[in-house]
């Protein structure tokens, strides 16, 4: 039997789970980087590669460990596959030896630089349906041609986080895929690097990494990783992706029509297209997907977080029995944490709203059901841009843990609900580890992706919770501008 390894290397940590080709996991293991933040300039975000490494090389070692002890062979691991955080970049030497901290994600600094890059290639940003910020690597690494001209002349490689560690595993650093080079400014559509980058940029393109589809083979694991980590050289490392793009195909979107809604700290939706989808609002943009789709999404800030301020540290399981006999509330609302939305509409000065009794513990029960109506609207906006959206959605996310929270979203949604038994983003990156020897990332997807949870709209919400939604969208035109 043969066994593919997804890494996950998160915000927060590293995950790595080995999975068989029908979707059973024979090892995993989570392992917490040291520190999660370590910029010295307040409001920047940094991390140590040396961190990265600490923590995928422990649970690397971790998972060989637990298949020795089930008399599972390294030899029987025949891909790994690893996805990062998306935009996060670090300069590397010709030894492979970083030069700095990872630039994270979400740090800001290169709002000004971001502003070039948008000019540069606004042709780019139209073609493809996005729009470079100072969360884009590309900006990033103009940052550190002009504010860090040292550190720039001994750069032989700017390496996505995801890179980074494949290159620790076997050796080829200088290699990358095209989900996370997306916010590198990589052409998805003619697969190149455009001119711009060089030409109205100044930017040596010679310094960016060579281009692979997610799950295309790298290279075998080197012999000195082999030897520190217990794995086997007849192991391929492969093309990875970026942390979101895992976590959809982790949900099971990987097919056109098939829906990933990924409800965490905040809300993420993924689906799949025949073709390209430009949203002229600018709120979600695609990557493309090894089998020639793309994988149609946007972020917003809407999420789990609300919710667990409402339940300041009460047990969710007891809030969730005594809000069951409150739905629906009749309360209309869009719970944001703060200022400022993403998706499924860009408003950076929204704030939220609540309309409606929230005494006597619905409080609790309405945010469930403001996320649920953002989703709702959400899944809508895509319709309206000509999507097609089928009659199950798959989850993911810590909201798919509340059996109540599934209820109201399928209710609200009037679709049904499927949440796999593997929800990490590193199921999705063993997806892609597993796609060559199983006939493509569908047939992976199919054979190794099982749904232990389903939950169905109960219809004495259902038209409830469709009258209570068409206020609600007036709400929003009403307060936020939006069309709906």
């Amino acid at each position: 039997m043969y066994y593919y390894m997804g890494i996950d290397v998160g915000t927060q940590g590293v995950r790595c789970v080995v999975s068989d080709a029908g979707g059973q996991l024979a090892a995993a293991r989570s392992v917490g980087f040291e520190r999660l933040n370590i910029a010295e300039t307040p409001g920047w975000y940094e991390q140590s590669p040396a961190h990265w490494q600490a923590a995928a090389e422990t649970a690397i070692a971790d998972c060989v460990g637990q298949l020795k002890d089930k008399g599972i062979a390294p030899e029987a691991v025949r891909a790994i596959s690893i996805d990062g955080t998306s935009g996060t970049v670090v300069p590397l030497d010709a030894a492979h030896r970083p030069l700095m901290n990872g630039i994270m994600y979400n740090d800001p600094r290169a709002r000004e630089q971001a502003k070039r890059v948008h000019a540069a290639l606004s042709g780019q940003e139209r073609k493809l349906g996005y729009t470079f910020g100072a969360s884009y690597s590309l900006p990033r690494v103009l940052w550190v041609m002009e504010a860090r001209p040292e550190i720039y002349e001994k750069t032989a490689l700017f390496a996505h986080q995801a890179d980074y560690v494949a290159g620790l595993l076997c050796g080829e650093y200088a290699v990358s895929d095209y989900s996370n080079a997306l916010k590198t400014g990589y052409d998805l559509i003619d697969g190149r690097w455009p001119g711009e980058i060089s030409g109205a940029l100044g930017f040596d393109a010679g310094r960016l990494p060579r281009i692979v589809r997610p799950g295309e083979a790298i290279a075998p694991v080197s012999k000195d990783a082999a030897r520190r980590l217990g794995l086997s050289t007849s192991t391929m490392v492969t093309g990875g992706s970026t942390d979101g793009y895992a976590s959809a195909l982790a949900a099971g979107a990987v097919k056109p029509g098939d829906w990933a809604s990924i409800i965490g700290t905040t809300f993420v939706l993924k689906g799949v297209t025949r073709d390209l989808v430009i949203d002229p609002s600018g709120s979600s943009y695609s990557h493309r997907l090894p089998t020639g789709a793309w994988l149609l999404g946007g972020a917003g800030n809407i999420g789990g977080r609300v919710l667990n301020g409402v339940a300041n540290g009460r047990p969710f399981d007891a809030l969730n029995a005594e809000a069951e006999a409150l739905i629906p509330t009749g309360v209309r609302c869009y719970p944001l944490p703060g200022k400022g939305e993403r998706f499924p509409f860009v408003d950076p000065d929204c704030e939220p709203f609540y309309i409606g009794d929230l005494t006597g513990g619905r409080l609790y029960p309405a945010v469930m059901e403001g996320v649920a109506f953002a989703e709702r609207l959400a899944l809508e906006r895509m319709q309206a841009l000509g999507c097609a959206v089928g009659d199950a959605i798959c989850a993911a996310g810590g909201a798919c843990r509340s059996d109540l929270w599934l209820k109201i979203r399928a209710s609200v949604l009037d679709r049904q609900i499927k949440v796999p038994a593997v929800v990490d983003a590193a199921m999705g990156s063993a997806l892609l580890a597993a796609s060559a020897d199983l006939g493509g990332l569908e047939a992976a997807a199919a054979s190794m992706l099982r749904y232990d949870k389903i939950a169905d709209p109960d219809p004495r919400l259902t038209a409830a919770y469709a009258d209570i939604y068409g206020r609600f969208l007036e709400d929003v035109r009403k307060i936020y501008g939006v069309e709906c």
